[in-house]
């Protein structure tokens, strides 16, 4: 009769009750018995390096959905409007200027909405830059015209630009371009900074995870040796460490994600009266939630996968 277990290994196991989904989930927040300890080098001092790692990488991850997203909106905000810009003339009176323009933006297709600011909107417009006093009653502000385009049919910019000119004197046409490449290219910087950092991050978790597997193992080595010679193959040690720091892992990434997730609601409070640094007022937007809640499982899973090929290149130098 052949033996069911030929083939496979028959050293013992600490893990062979089945769970659900959800109780999975909760048993990879806490350790179960493993040949590897849960102190020294691969316990709560390493959980807490495995911590600090997922916090910054919740925080890179963060920022750079955030940023990525605040450019998008901002761009299309400008890629739908205009500006036109009338500076005082001598030979016109600023209402003729603006009548003159309007009139010129009310017979092009394409525009769905032209409104003039009044000095008091302008003067607010540059009050940040000037101060309050120095905007005197009698200091010459240029009129402006916001501009709102059709995105799908957008009217002839260059030939709006010479109509608006040579509609009134000082009248000029900005199409917000140049604020367009500026922040597309400031945003993608941001952008690949803040993954620089994340791969960064990665990296290191994975170095740290490969000194503390070595040095759990030659701290172990006779746990190690008794079980190959009451018949535990490499394949067993390697899944019994690797379940060990798919633990820390897991619990390491949940801590530092929270932290993680604290410190974008305290910038949230922090830029509650506008934007802090391109984040948005509320710290990240909760369509990029999602994402972060994915830095514990990629933590285990990081540690997981370096711990097990750790594991095996350290056995055959052992034994």
């Amino acid at each position: 009769m052949a033996d069911p277990l030929r083939g496979k290994d028959k050293a013992p196991t600490f893990h062979d009750e089945e769970r659900g989904p959800a109780g999975a989930l909760a048993a990879m927040l806490v350790e179960t018995k493993s040949v590897m300890p849960a102190a020294g080098a691969t316990g709560m001092s390493l959980m807490l390096v495995v911590a600090a790692m997922c916090f910054l990488a919740t925080l890179a991850l963060g920022a750079a959905l955030s940023v990525g997203g605040k450019a998008r909106e901002w761009t299309n905000d400008l890629s739908g409007s205009l500006t036109v810009e009338i500076k005082p003339s001598s030979e016109m009176e600023p209402e003729e200027q603006v009548d003159a323009v309007m009139g010129v933006l009310a017979e092009t297709n394409g525009i769905v909405s032209a409104t003039p600011l009044s000095r008091d909107d302008t003067a607010a417009l540059l009050e940040p830059w000037l101060g309050g006093e120095v905007l005197a009653d009698d200091l010459p502000l240029p009129r402006l015209i916001d501009i709102r385009i059709e995105g799908s049919s957008p009217p002839d910019l260059s030939a709006l630009a010479m109509e608006v000119a040579a509609a009134a004197p000082g009248a000029s046409l900005d199409t917000h371009r140049q604020w367009q490449s500026e922040i597309v290219n400031a945003a993608r910087s941001a952008e690949w900074l803040a993954y620089a950092v994340l791969v960064l991050v990665a990296a290191t978790t994975v170095a740290i995870v490969v000194f503390a597997t070595r040095a759990g193992l030659s701290a172990n080595r006779d746990v190690v040796e008794v079980l190959h010679l009451i018949g535990a193959r490499d394949n067993f040690i390697a899944s019994e460490v690797q379940r060990h720091f798919l633990h820390l892992g897991f619990r390491g990434g949940v801590i530092g994600a929270g932290f993680g997730a604290a410190a974008f609601f305290l910038l949230g409070l922090a830029g509650a009266t506008g934007d802090l640094y391109l984040v948005s007022a509320s710290g990240i937007g909760p369509e990029y939630l999602p994402a972060l809640a994915l830095i514990p499982f990629a933590a285990a899973l990081v540690a997981v996968l370096a711990a097990r090929l750790t594991v095996f290149q350290t056995l055959e130098r052992m034994l």
